[in-house]
């Protein structure tokens, strides 16, 4: 009897050693929250974990007990499998809430590359802005692009980007307008704003 009781006790540790290995397969980092989407999230990693940007999946089965928000620096685990790309695509099983970004409070705006913004754009839940002419935009525009141009922000922002909260990709055709554009929305009290910069560097389709 107690050999039958000391085979089960070695079985059941190995059972929970094997269990921990597997589980410690799993890669943790803290990382700050970039942008919030509906079942993922962009972040830029703080720690050296071989990758300094990271589009973030959620596991069918993760919760999280806090809601997440641009500008949050959160502890993610993941699980090993790592999509090469730029920035990385992965899987979170959990996400657990650090603290608050310091300079959350401080406005400011991201500059992104074009890939980068077609990664948001394909998740979807953005406002593309075009801040050119309207002659520009009619010769050819980023499908969905709103128009808006640069010198009308502080007379029409309000009417046509109603929510300041609302993840806002900049464009204009070199980068010069984008980015004033971005300044002065942030100026204006936008917190999600992401200036990528020219169509004229836009690998992708647009359409007229």
């Amino acid at each position: 009897m107690k050999r039958f009781l000391a085979v089960i006790v070695m079985l059941a540790l190995f059972l929970a050693a094997c269990g921990k290995s597997e589980e410690n397969k799993n890669i943790a980092f803290t990382a700050l929250i970039e942008s919030v989407y509906e079942n993922s999230m962009m972040v830029t990693t703080t720690d050296d974990v071989g990758f300094d940007k990271a589009m973030v999946g959620y596991d069918k089965n993760l919760k999280m007990d806090f809601t997440p928000a641009a500008g949050q620096t959160v502890e993610i685990i993941i699980l090993p499998e790592i999509r090469e790309s730029y920035p990385v695509q992965v899987t979170a099983v959990k996400i657990l809430f650090s603290s608050p970004n310091p300079t959350q409070s401080k406005a400011e705006y991201r500059r992104i590359t074009a890939e980068e913004a077609k990664i948001m754009i394909d998740e979807g839940n953005v406002v593309i802005l075009d801040v050119r002419e309207q002659y520009e935009y009619d010769e050819g525009h980023i499908e969905n692009a709103v128009l808006l141009p640069y010198t009308e922000i502080g007379e029409k922002a309000a009417t046509i980007l109603p929510s300041k909260e609302a993840t806002i990709l900049v464009y204009c055709r070199s980068g010069r307008r984008s980015e004033i554009a971005s300044k002065e929305l942030v100026s204006m009290g936008y917190t999600g704003i992401y200036d990528f910069g020219g169509i004229s560097s836009w690998p992708y389709e647009i359409v007229k």
